[in-house]
């Protein structure tokens, strides 16, 4: 067994937290497992994994690795992948990752129509936290722009822009104090985003010389983006979310704006993906896919 087989025996045990994991998914025994890693330590002379009875870490080598192997075993895949995909469809299996959201009403109602183009291809969604994208290993990451992207690892361009604005439902609407400017929002129900949040600070940008922030309050509030969005259609207050991720409840009324001409700062939504050698023509075809989706000019 050589050295690299040995790495990938190492990145199976790290994401799989276990080596008694790791064991089961390769059909071999933990002891088995356990003889390549040290055999892989020792070639290497340096510590990678930290063990107890219990559990194992990443020692700060170790975790180099980790995430070079990750890169190192994508482009491995990729150089098969193009490989094959010379003078074929696009075929496999690709796996996105983004927040619930963006996943849920988003990216789901619009690839439907790429499956069917596309019908050797599979996908896998991952919902995933926005402070953990990117992530490595998956073929596709969306999100809000990163700051402090590392560009070495990773390609990123945006897909489009978005705001959010104020929304309510029009029972909501009809049962409540009239709106007018924003400071009429202290006296309204709304819909807060956090945990352990009573109050806070909604900010707007009025028109290019102007903003304006109003401290607002609610008896709701939840981390939970698809709560607030139930919240706000059952007329318990008002939201301040995308209208990206609402069009449904926009288009069948059961949400309406409210004093449209407020709207946050703009926001860019991103897809990234490892910097390889070779892009597989499967990614090349969503890519392309995506960018035909939100005609958005550079």
């Amino acid at each position: 067994m050589d050295s690299f087989q040995r790495a990938l025996i190492f990145k199976t045990v790290v994401e799989n937290k276990t080596m008694a994991a790791a064991a089961r998914i390769m059909s071999v025994s933990p002891s088995v497992i356990s003889k390549r890693i040290t055999e892989l330590e020792t070639a290497m002379g340096v510590q990678l994994l930290r063990r107890t009875t219990r559990r194992i870490t990443l020692t700060e080598a170790g975790s180099n690795f980790y995430h070079r192997m990750v890169s190192l075993h994508g482009q491995w895949q990729t150089l098969l992948d193009e490989t094959q995909d010379l003078g074929k469809s696009p075929r496999g299996r690709l796996t996105l990752a983004a927040p619930s959201p963006l996943l849920n009403r988003v990216l789901l109602p619009k690839l439907g129509a790429f499956l069917n183009q596309n019908p050797d291809i599979d996908i896998e969604f991952k919902s995933a936290a926005y402070e953990t994208l990117p992530i490595a290993g998956v073929d596709l990451s969306l999100a809000r722009q990163i700051d402090n992207l590392d560009s070495m690892a990773y390609v990123g361009q945006r897909l489009c822009r978005y705001y959010n604005q104020l929304f309510a439902s029009p029972d909501y609407l009809a049962a409540s104090k009239p709106l007018s400017e924003s400071n009429d929002l202290r006296s309204h129900a709304c819909l807060l985003y956090g945990e352990n949040t009573k109050a806070t600070t909604w900010h707007f940008q009025c028109d290019d010389t102007q903003d304006a922030s109003v401290d607002v309050s609610g008896r709701l509030s939840s981390n939970n983006t698809e709560a607030l969005i139930a919240a706000a259609c059952q007329g318990q207050g008002i939201a301040y979310i995308p209208e990206l991720i609402i069009q449904d409840e926009v288009k069948r009324g059961g949400l309406v704006p409210v004093l449209p001409h407020l709207r946050s700062k703009t926001f860019e939504m991103w897809f990234y993906y490892q910097k390889l050698d070779f892009v597989p023509l499967k990614l090349r075809v969503l890519l392309d896919f995506l960018k035909q989706q939100w005609k958005d000019p550079a």
